[in-house]
């Protein structure tokens, strides 16, 4: 997964692209900008579709600065977003275990795997986090479900 952050003289702020695995964008985010409704959808359609159209000159987003960024995600991160807070001392030993794109990917699955929940809660009971990263849950996707 990468992750990029725009920035440019027209709004303040920065938006963020975060791209797959496979090179594909995966969301936008630009919550922390004020562009106004023309500037968003200008912004949605100039998005470069692929990692390779992003690092090319030619892409639609010429007049901003793209700077490719670290993800910087914490056990508490995946805590917070985590929809179940039973057990939750026993998640560091599996958080330990995945890889820094692994973690990336819990901590963002968490967030669906929180909608699935809320939108189940009738007959679904969240599993307790440490055996949800064993299993490598977060490989689902759960928005699809």
């Amino acid at each position: 997964m990468r992750r990029f952050l725009i920035t440019a003289k027209s709004f303040t702020g920065s938006a963020e692209l975060i791209y797959n695995d496979e090179g594909l964008i995966g969301s936008i985010d630009m919550t922390d900008t004020n562009m106004t409704p023309e500037q968003r959808h200008r912004f949605k359609t100039a998005v470069p579709l692929t990692t390779k159209h992003i690092e090319h000159e030619g892409h639609a987003l010429v007049k901003c600065t793209i700077v490719e960024a670290e993800f910087e995600v914490s056990m508490e991160d995946f805590i917070r977003e985590y929809p179940y807070k039973r057990n939750t001392h026993l998640i560091a030993v599996e958080w330990q275990k995945l890889t820094k794109s692994e973690q990336v990917q819990s901590v963002l699955a968490a967030k669906e795997y929180r909608k699935y929940c809320d939108k189940n809660n009738h007959w679904y009971k969240p599993m307790i986090a440490a055996a949800w990263l064993k299993r490598k849950e977060f490989l689902n996707e759960w928005k699809k479900l």
